[in-house]
C-alpha cells in the first residue's frame, strides 16, 4: 500500500471512498496532523497503490501493515473496511469514526436506508463501457442535495484530474463489495468506541441508517450534519472537525 504519513503522536488512518485516493483527506489530514500522526492510505488499485483481491481478508490482511492501536477514520468504502479491521483485527483499532458508510449498502426488506441494488447494478454495467463518464455520475451523487454541490463537484473532479483515475479492476471490484457485502451480523462483536458521522442531504448513504445500524449496534454514536451530502468533511470541514473532536477527546 502507498501511505503518505505526516504529524507526530498516536496513529490516526484516513482510509477513502470508491474512485477516490487518500489526497481526498488532504485538508482534514493538514489539521489532524498537529496533534497525531497521520497515515494516508491509497486502497488497492486506487492513487499509488497497485491493484490485488478485493475481498474483505485481502483487503483488512494488507491493511494490517499499518500501526496498531490506531483510531482509524473511514469514508464510504473505506468505512466498511474499517468496520472490517474492528470486527477481525480488534488490536488495530483503538476507535472508529465512520463517514457516511453502512453496514450494508443495498437494501433489503429490513434496510430501506441504502441504494437500491438496481442502482448499484446500473454502475456496475455502465462502468464497463465508460469510466470516466461513470465516475463523473457517481460525483454528482454524491454531492447532490448538498447546498455547495457546485463547489464540491468541481473539487472533486480537479482531485480526479489531478491524481489520476483508480484502476478499472479495482473499481470493478470495489462496487462488487458494495453489492455484496453486509457486516450486520458482525457490530455486535465490535468493542471499540464508534461514531457514525452522517450527511443528512446524502443520497447515496441516507441519514436514516444511523437508526437502523443502533439496533445492530446500541454503543454506536451517531451525528448528522444537517446541510451535508455524502462528503462531509469536504463540505462542512469545521462542523466535522468540532464533532470529531468531541469524540476523540472523551475516547480512551
Amino acid at each position: 500500500l502507498f501511505v503518505k504519513q505526516q504529524g507526530q503522536g498516536q496513529p490516526l488512518i484516513l482510509l477513502h471512498g470508491w474512485g477516490f485516493n487518500g489526497d481526498i483527506w488532504n485538508d482534514i489530514a493538514a489539521r489532524l496532523a498537529q496533534d497525531w500522526r497521520i497515515y494516508q492510505v491509497d486502497l488497492p488499485g486506487h492513487g499509488r497503490s497497485p491493484f490485488c483481491e478485493y475481498s474483505l481478508s485481502t483487503l483488512t490482511d494488507n491493511l494490517a501493515v499499518l500501526p496498531k492501536n490506531a483510531v482509524w477514520i473511514g469514508w464510504s468504502l473505506g468505512g466498511l473496511l474499517a468496520m472490517a479491521m474492528a470486527r477481525w483485527r480488534p488490536s488495530w483499532v483503538r476507535a472508529l469514526v465512520l463517514v457516511s458508510t453502512s453496514p450494508r449498502f443495498v437494501t433489503d426488506k429490513d434496510w430501506p436506508h441504502a441504494m437500491t441494488p438496481t442502482v448499484l447494478e446500473q454502475f456496475a454495467q455502465q462502468l464497463q463501457k465508460d469510466t470516466v463518464g461513470t465516475l463523473r455520475r457517481f460525483l454528482a451523487l454524491q454531492v447532490k442535495g448538498s447546498e455547495t454541490a457546485l463547489q464540491q463537484r468541481r473539487a472533486l473532479n480537479a482531485l480526479l484530474k489531478k491524481t489520476g483515475l483508480p484502476q478499472p479492476e479495482a473499481l470493478e471490484a470495489g462496487l462488487t463489495l458494495l453489492q455484496n457485502t453486509d457486516l450486520r451480523p458482525e457490530l455486535l462483536q465490535i468493542r471499540s468506541p464508534a461514531l457514525l458521522c452522517l450527511g443528512e442531504r446524502d443520497t447515496i448513504v441516507p441519514a436514516g441508517v444511523g437508526e437502523d445500524c443502533q439496533q445492530w449496534w446500541p454503543n454506536l454514536q451517531k451525528i448528522g450534519i444537517k446541510p451535508a451530502a455524502h462528503v462531509p468533511f469536504l463540505s462542512h470541514p469545521d462542523i466535522f472537525m468540532h464533532y470529531l473532536q468531541g469524540f476523540l477527546n472523551v475516547t480512551p
